[in-house]
């Protein structure tokens, strides 16, 4: 579908990201709902209507789409290689673009996982037409999880909240993996610049790298576990935040209604708790007998039991990943580079893979944090949702009979009109 040719898009592409900022606003009433003294009831008047494929596809992409590749800056004029997960750049940020969030979303005809992972130049949209990639991405890479709408706890929702999830309504949902940035962080906090001397602050005692410790390879801080995880928790869950913040901004330009939602856990919504189905993740049960939410079979698991046999294959399952002959910084990778062509070929950095004793420290930590806690991370789950983004079409009688003028910008006001002309 050509989008770049579309009335509504060149609108949109025309909306300044200033103005979508100063007018970004929580519009919860979506078509076909009203309120009155914080009752919510069905409005007769109006028929809900459901969000199109094109602007369930610019959402994805604002969420989580791909954008060319990242700049890496730190890797030229280096003779080896420093390690580099993905050349693939997305529309929201990861720290060290280690890709472990991954958007959900749930509408009228089942739940979906959207992840696009392959470019095509270093700036994926250059010109007019490429914006037409959008719904390519969006038709090639979205995967259909379950044949109906995700099962959420309405029964313990109060007033605008159990508008969340009504017919109609699209739910984005961003799922953080919290295990592969944690080996990746590990991995990165032992190296001689940094030599973070692990141990266990919980239980204190040592944290199984005490030889390492002894024997002046660890150099650096001595590092408490569940300091570093306090400090990890907040990394690992800023792309789920950021992708909530672009989808909501392009809502606002679109003149679509949003809520952002946080209202009940995220075991919840992921489905480990008696309450609702949720997105039916799989758990194992961690050493105080608490489920922890592990991962979906051959759709989103994590690098730990039951997907491995123990950590040190899940470790070593990353590591291949990320450094053999065919990754990033593989002799053998062909993929898209953000560089000037000559330059790369003349300077690319030799092969160098991780040492084997780099490895061996990252293995005898995180088994010691999954043999001592059960589950790794040590304090917090290996599968969570922190928040999550309804986006819907509003009820524009309602806004302006209560509201005064500005709340209801001429994005909604017109909405309708552009994007659902039929």
């Amino acid at each position: 579908m050509n989008i770049s040719q579309h009335k509504e898009f060149e609108e949109l592409l025309n909306f300044p990201i200033l103005e979508a900022i100063a007018k970004r606003r929580t519009r919860r009433i979506p078509l076909g709902y009203t309120a009155d003294a914080g009752v919510i009831n069905r409005d007769p008047t109006q028929t809900p209507i459901p969000l199109n494929d094109i602007e369930e596809a610019l959402l994805c992409w604002a969420g989580a789409g791909i954008t060319g590749a990242v700049t890496n800056e730190e890797v030229v004029g280096r003779k080896e290689s420093q390690l580099v997960t993905s050349w693939v750049g997305r529309s929201t940020a990861y720290p060290c673009n280690i890709q472990t969030t991954r958007l959900f979303f749930t509408n009228d005809n089942g739940v979906f996982i959207y992840n696009p992972e392959t470019i095509t130049k270093p700036v994926e949209i250059e010109r007019a037409a490429d914006w037409d990639k959008i719904t390519t991405y969006f038709k090639n890479n979205c995967r259909k999880i379950m044949d109906k709408r995700i099962q959420l706890p309405f029964q313990n929702m109060l007033g605008v909240e159990s508008l969340n999830n009504q017919p109609s309504t699209t739910l984005f949902i961003p799922v953080v993996d919290n295990v592969e940035l944690y080996i990746w962080r590990v991995y990165f906090s032992i190296q001689p610049n940094m030599g973070y001397q692990f141990f266990d602050d919980i239980k204190k005692r040592p944290a199984g790298l005490q030889r390492w410790i002894d024997s002046g390879r660890l150099k650096g801080p001595p590092i408490g576990l569940a300091s570093f995880e306090s400090n990890q928790r907040t990394i690992y869950l800023a792309p789920a935040y950021l992708m909530v913040q672009n989808m909501q901004l392009l809502a606002e330009a679109m003149g679509l209604g949003s809520m952002i939602f946080a209202g009940f856990t995220g075991e919840i919504m992921l489905g480990i708790t008696p309450m609702a189905g949720g997105l039916g993740f799989n758990t194992v049960k961690d050493n105080e007998g608490n489920l922890n939410p592990v991962g979906l079979d051959n759709v989103f698991e994590a690098y730990c039991p039951p997907y491995y046999k123990n950590i040190d294959e899940a470790v070593d399952s990353f590591f291949e990943k990320i450094g053999n002959i065919h990754s990033p910084i593989g002799p053998e990778y062909g993929g898209i580079v953000p560089f000037v062509p000559e330059y790369w070929q003349k300077n690319k950095p030799k092969y160098s893979r991780p040492l084997d004793e780099d490895i061996a420290i990252v293995k005898a930590f995180c088994n010691y944090v999954y043999d001592t806690y059960g589950k790794i991370p040590a304090t917090f789950s290996s599968k969570t949702i922190p928040i999550w983004l309804q986006v819907h079409h509003i009820n524009n009688a309602f806004y302006e009979k209560y509201y005064s003028d500005g709340i209801l910008t001429e994005a909604y006001k017109k909405h309708l009109r552009l994007w659902h002309r039929e």
